[in-house]
């Protein structure tokens, strides 16, 4: 079982579930109440769409470990779990069964909802994470940017699945419904941005790999220091991001937010910077990876904040 939640990133579809009640209960819902808008999914029928969502993420994450089997022996042999602790056969076995197991809950969620077409966001996803761990993630920036697009999917299906609820609110009360927006857009764009700037670094921190095996990674085709430069163009964009936060957060009077945002988000931001522009070493760049992941989880706090 320990091995089986290593294998899935238990701790990261933790993040997940989390983000996910976060944006339904303590954003979305409150406002659609406020307006006497009563949410498209109840408490069971989101909690299905969550856990389908879960799955799309383990499922990637064991289909990623078995076709990285073998540059991972050479990445990060200490922590390698297909083949030392568990066979790739019960691999692939997992794998199909979650995969069935997320399409019966995609079926049975589009015929609730009267929308059998909603039915093909489940299979395009699960393709495009096995195309991306056979074929795009060894290619330059396109597999980056899949990774990234993902994780605004996380926050991105919430707001979809309400697409309709939220309609509704934009036509009783602009205001609200405008803010709503603004809100999911900023962290939609925050996650996809420190998404991109995290995977670039792991890029460069498992660069020896990937060269074995023929990746065409962005530090492979171009080298570390453009692969670096690219890497801090993207946090830039971060940091411009963290900068229209910080206006919102002023013009609301919200000093104490603003000091979370500059201490907990800006300054290990401007921290990596720094570190990014010694690093060397691939523990150098694996310290960094971590960084940029802190700045991801600590990225959520803020869209409760603004």
């Amino acid at each position: 079982m320990i091995a089986f939640l290593r294998l899935t990133r238990f701790p990261n579809l933790l993040i997940v579930v989390i983000t996910q009640y976060l944006l339904q209960y303590l954003l979305l819902v409150p406002i659609f109440e406020r307006n006497l808008i009563t949410p498209d999914l109840d408490v069971l029928h989101f909690s299905l769409l969550v856990l389908s969502t879960v799955i799309i993420a383990a499922g990637g994450y064991i289909i990623n470990d078995i076709l990285d089997y073998p540059i991972d022996q050479i990445n990060k042999p200490d922590k390698v779990i297909i083949n030392q602790q568990i066979p790739i056969t019960t691999a692939y076995w997992c794998y199909g069964t979650l995969t069935l197991i997320g399409f019966i809950i995609s079926l049975y969620l589009a015929i609730y909802v009267k929308n059998l077409p909603l039915l093909l966001l489940y299979p395009s996803a699960v393709v495009l994470l096995f195309l991306y761990s056979k074929f795009f993630k060894q290619r330059v920036i396109i597999g980056n940017v899949i990774v990234a697009l993902f994780c605004a999917f996380v926050a991105g299906i919430v707001w979809f699945a309400e697409r309709y609820t939220f309609a509704d609110l934009m036509r009783q009360n602009a205001l609200d419904g405008s803010h709503l927006q603004f809100l999911l857009s900023l962290y939609l764009i925050f996650a996809f941005l420190s998404t991109m700037y995290r995977e670039i670094i792991k890029d460069i921190e498992d660069r020896e790999g990937d060269r074995v095996y023929f990746c065409k990674t962005l530090p492979i085709l171009y080298g570390v220091t453009i692969s670096k430069w690219v890497a801090f163009i993207c946090g830039m964009g971060l940091l411009f991001f963290l900068f229209i936060s910080a206006v919102q957060l002023i013009e609301k009077q919200s000093y104490i937010a603003l000091l979370f945002v500059l201490l907990a988000i800006v300054a290990p931001l401007l921290y990596s910077f720094f570190k990014l522009q010694q690093a060397q070493s691939d523990q150098a760049f694996h310290q960094l990876s971590t960084i940029a992941k802190f700045i991801m989880l600590t990225g959520l706090i803020l869209l409760f904040l603004i």
